[in-house]
């Protein structure tokens, strides 16, 4: 809906007559309902992550801040990390080690991966994935990412 109505406007910008707008007589739950689903979609995607990442992550939609990658990885990255790993997380560093420190195994830097591309609306390339080891490794993989 949010492509109609932004093509719509695009559209009458184009038209011969400028005065006339059909983004004017939309109604306005056109524009709020994508909105609303894509953040109920991020909010399905983060439902096992801290609290704190759902708000990150749409801080990080609406600024594109890289800055804010770390915090969001280490949140979507609490999802996956067994229970007896979450504390290690809390005083992550980045010489963590992914497989010894954390215990993720290759199908859930996968499925992890996954998960950040969803959140972030970024591609992740599968291949480099397999070549991190450490969280500072996903944090410059992810935050290279926004900028390819």
């Amino acid at each position: 809906m949010a492509d109609l109505a932004r093509n719509l406007v695009i559209t009458t910008k184009t038209m011969s007559n400028p005065g006339f707008s059909y983004a004017a007589n939309l109604p306005a739950r056109i524009e709020r309902e994508p909105a609303a689903a894509a953040d109920a979609q991020l909010a399905d995607l983060l439902k096992r992550c801290p609290p704190e990442t759902l708000t990150t992550a749409r801080r990080f939609r609406r600024t594109r801040e890289v800055a804010l990658v770390g915090p969001i990885v280490l949140g979507v990255m609490a999802r996956y990390v067994d229970h007896e790993n979450r504390d290690r997380l809390q005083a992550a560093a980045p010489e963590m080690r992914l497989n010894e420190d954390l215990g993720l195994d290759s199908l859930t830097m996968i499925e992890l991966a996954m998960t950040l591309e969803d959140v972030l609306q970024i591609p992740l390339n599968d291949e480099r994935l397999r070549s991190l080891q450490t969280l500072g490794d996903i944090n410059r993989f992810v935050a290279e990412s926004l900028t390819d």
